[in-house]
């Protein structure tokens, strides 16, 4: 026996020569391992995911070939969803009640725009469903630079985003990525356990003044979207530059997407193009991981996160992590795994930069507790807390 698991994702995928490949987003991965768990659990995965064509082959590895991909109609963003919402509500009925009718659990990757079709679809056929929240609308939306009435309107929408797509999980379990994940919660790890590993470099090569070392590599990976923080990383590796004894100083960006270009013309204008390394999408594990172990610490001004992956990606290849403590990452910064920082400001992110970079014996404490929480929290490991959780809350499913 064993059940078999829908899945309602927003996540954007491409359809190429019979294969499907995710646009951008890696967590077909995580899905793929919950059809790893001991015991096979879980014998099937429906991922019901936005799909179109693809105008040539593209860069990321195909969707493994045991998930059963259920496309729906695809859609630009959450305006692109509200303007067309009638139309996509009458493409996705079908296929969205013919994959829930297979299944024998309905999970909810939220938010999303499909959520409440989807839950409306489970309830009518009998389904149970489960809320796994993967992040806030109206959090991305005040990070965004954005001033005045289109603020607060961009926020006003993307908190009836949430509310909506979170309402539509009903009376049903949920539970928050990166929540309590000290104390057993989960979070969306693509770490396998032979990737956690000792860096073979340390930081830097020779001590500048106040004890900083004058060649220092930072690093950066996610996508390239607005309200990340990149920006206020590029100016603060300005700062770093134009001062004494940090001038060597130099950025490693990990990651695409549309606001590339953007970021391109921001370090040009800051005087530091040179120094920014733009090393684009690896969907390679090794190569993006040596790229990331290739530097000494791993920088994060992020000014709204769930839980970025990435910091456990930088944690596992033992880099020291400075990020902001917002999200999920305010309980690793409470438990010392990772270096706190206040997000918006750049002399205060090139201050924090410094002062790690000359405390040596800091560095060493967050490598150390990096690893250890890598190791804690890795792909194998989350996927089966998962279906622990799932177990739990529906233990009258066939589970085998």
């Amino acid at each position: 026996m064993g059940i078999r698991l829908a899945v309602l994702d927003d996540n954007p995928h491409l359809l190429w020569d019979g294969r499907v490949y995710p646009k951008a987003a890696l967590f077909h991965r995580f899905l793929a391992a919950l059809l790893d768990v001991p015991g096979a659990p879980v014998i099937e995965v429906l991922h019901i995911t936005p799909v179109q064509p693809a105008a040539s082959r593209p860069d990321s590895g195909p969707v493994d070939a045991r998930i059963r991909t259920v496309p729906t109609a695809p859609f630009a963003g959450i305006a692109g969803y509200l303007v067309r919402a009638p139309m996509l509500v009458a493409r996705n009925a079908r296929p969205m009640r013919e994959a829930v009718r297979e299944s024998d659990l309905l999970l909810l990757r939220l938010p999303a725009s499909n959520a409440p079709l989807a839950a409306l679809t489970a309830a009518v056929l009998g389904r149970p469903r489960f809320g796994y929240i993967a992040g806030s609308a109206r959090d991305v939306a005040a990070a965004l630079p954005r001033r005045g009435l289109d603020r607060w309107a961009a926020i006003a929408v993307g908190a009836a985003y949430d509310g909506v797509s979170r309402r539509a999980a009903g009376p049903a379990h949920t539970i928050a990525t990166g929540e309590r994940l000290l104390a057993g919660g989960v979070v969306t790890s693509l770490v396998e356990a032979d990737e956690i590993r000792l860096r073979a470099a340390t930081t830097g090569a020779a001590a500048g003044p106040g004890g900083a070392p004058e060649s220092l590599r930072l690093a950066w990976s996610g996508r390239l979207v607005p309200g990340k923080g990149v920006e206020t990383l590029i100016d603060a590796l300005a700062i770093l530059r134009n001062s004494r004894g940090s001038a060597l100083t130099t950025l490693v960006v990990l990651g695409d997407g549309p606001y590339r270009s953007a970021l391109t013309a921001h370090a040009e204008t800051a005087g530091v193009g040179a120094a920014v390394t733009w090393l684009g999408h690896l969907d390679d594990r090794a190569r993006y991981l040596d790229a990331l172990g290739a530097a000494d610490l791993f920088v994060f001004p992020s000014p709204a996160e769930g839980f970025p992956k990435v910091v456990l990606d930088a944690a596992a290849v033992g880099l020291p992590v400075l990020a902001s403590p917002v999200g999920a990452l305010g309980e690793l910064a409470g438990s010392g795994i990772i270096a706190p920082v206040a997000p918006g400001d750049p002399a205060v992110l090139a201050e924090a930069i410094r002062r790690l970079a000359a405390d040596t014996a800091r560095r060493h404490q967050l490598r150390d507790g990096g690893l250890q929480f890598a190791a804690a929290h890795t792909l194998p490991a989350e996927a089966a807390r998962l279906v622990a959780r799932l177990q739990t809350d529906y233990p009258s499913l066939p589970w085998s």
